[in-house]
């Protein structure tokens, strides 16, 4: 490709050269005229990837016409089956066992070492700026965005059939979607959204478009600007209910999903109120060159408006002022319940890092990484109140990093997931959690003193000590009594 690019660079100049010596053109005039040349060649080459992306939605929504096949509903096996009910308490007087190592159950495969993303710069409050009759403001967690102005009306969806679908796809089809979508992706590469942002920003959309549109109504929106943008989505339809199905690039948890195609994808109800579906049915065919999978890894913070909240903590020796983005804890309430390392390697909110970092760093500055762990450890472990999911919410949903700083309650995974984001991001320590199949999330962390002591495992030939977070007033290298010979999953995080 290259080199054609480079032999067409050399014939313009040629040809500029023998325009220049005849003396019938300038520069500037060769220059606007070869402009006009490539504005002229993107608007035909756009026009007709439009016309292509319109055949494709016509295709489509054929298919939609045809009668939707039925598919059965599973739920994941949940991680933690019969989680903790309540945190053992160290007893100091307790004799202290032999440091024993810790089974694991087979062993992880490298973790490919990946690029550290660039932290975001700190989003800044910004002022309501005046809005210009071109455009039309709306807020999507506390932040102003910016769509072009629609304010045309769109014929209601009449039904949840087969034919209403259809035609409702017709009518979007029909509506400047291929703007719509460049709006998109300039306004999720500004605020530094993930594909899940992304999906948001398309329901914020149809919410700001049309705002008298009904749930069903932005169902199919938020789908078929999905399927535009090259997602794997489809519409499912339930209970008289149109609900999103989402392929994910990650495995989600507290949802149920069905198994499609050859290559066995599993596509997941998008259900807010964890409505209980045993089946649901959906169009036989998938949009037509919709490849990508929906990916929930955050690898750069979202650039949200700072709504700045501060929570009091306490480990019992210090109270710590810690603040937080409520608009990102607003953001990650929204979230599909994910694979641990989602949770474990999400970049964190400037402002709760900063906060951190203040507050922290200074008990752990100078000290050995064996006292720097124990003081992030109680910090964790006497800081919140134990709560288990389902007496929580009735479902299994684990928390971010923000989120556990900023909720009344946690548990073991929210705790070790915290725990794990300190070490890192505070000390620099590598850090794997630890899976209790069924019952327990703790964490484990390699020293650089090969001579500590205490309950270990071996991950990569290197020994990694136990560090629970739920285990109240223990120090490192102490499991749970209970746990001590129950063999473990090691989760590695990049």
């Amino acid at each position: 490709m290259k080199p054609k690019i480079y032999l067409l660079i050399l014939m313009a100049c040629a040809q500029f050269a023998v325009y220049a010596q005849s003396g019938k053109i300038s520069q500037q005039q060769y220059i606007e005229q070869q402009q006009r040349a490539f504005r002229k060649f993107a608007q035909s080459t756009d026009e007709k990837f439009k016309k292509y992306k319109d055949s494709l939605n016509a295709v489509y929504a054929n298919y939609l016409t045809q009668e939707w096949k039925r598919f059965e509903l599973f739920k994941p096996d949940p991680l933690i089956k019969n989680p903790i009910k309540k945190p053992p308490v160290y007893d100091p007087n307790t004799p202290k066992p032999e440091p024993e190592k810790v089974p694991v159950i087979g062993q992880p495969e490298p973790v490919k070492p990946q690029p550290k993303p660039q932290p975001a710069p700190e989003p800044q409050p910004q002022p309501q700026p005046d809005v210009p009759p071109a455009t039309i403001q709306a807020e999507l967690f506390g932040t102003p965005v910016t769509f072009p102005r629609y304010t045309k009306s769109i014929p209601p969806l009449h039904g949840v059939g087969e034919k209403e679908v259809a035609a409702f796809w017709n009518t979007l089809s029909a509506l400047p979607y291929y703007d719509w979508t460049n709006d998109l992706q300039r306004i999720a590469a500004d605020l530094n959204l993930n594909d899940w942002g992304m999906y948001m920003l398309a329901n914020k959309m149809f919410e700001t478009y049309f705002p008298h549109g009904t749930a069903n109504e932005k169902t199919v929106f938020a789908v078929f600007m999905l399927n535009q943008l090259g997602y794997r989505a489809k519409i499912g339809r339930a209970q008289n209910e149109l609900l999103p199905l989402v392929a994910f690039q990650n495995d989600v948890y507290n949802t149920t999903y069905f198994i499609y195609g050859d290559d066995n994808t599993e596509y997941s109800v998008v259900n807010f109120q964890h409505k209980d579906l045993p089946s649901i049915q959906t169009c036989r065919m998938e949009y037509p060159n919709a490849t990508r999978n929906v990916d929930l890894r955050i690898a750069a913070a979202p650039r949200w408006a700072v709504s700045q909240r501060t929570k009091t903590l306490s480990d019992k020796k210090n109270n710590y002022e810690i603040g937080y983005n409520k608009n990102m804890v607003d953001f990650y309430a929204t979230y599909p319940c994910v694979t641990f390392s989602v949770y474990a390697e999400a970049a964190m909110d400037n402002l709760v890092t900063k906060s951190i970092e203040a507050q922290l760093k200074p008990k752990i500055q100078g000290k050995s990484q064996e006292d720097a762990i124990n003081i992030l450890l109680h910090f964790v472990q006497y800081a919140f109140e134990y709560k288990t999911d389902n007496d929580q919410f009735g479902y299994e949903r684990w928390f971010f990093a923000e989120e556990t700083v900023a909720s009344s309650y946690s548990d073991c995974e929210d705790r070790s997931i915290l725990f794990a984001q300190l070490v890192r991001r505070l000390l620099g320590m590598k850090v794997v959690l630890i899976h209790y199949p069924g019952v327990h999330l703790a964490t484990a962390v390699k020293f650089d003193n090969p001579n500590i002591t205490g309950d270990y495992l071996t991950v990569d030939g290197q020994r990694y000590l136990i560090c629970d977070p739920t285990y109240i007033g223990a120090n490192l290298g102490m499991s749970m009594p209970d746990l001590r010979a129950k063999a473990v999953e090691v989760i590695k995080l990049k």
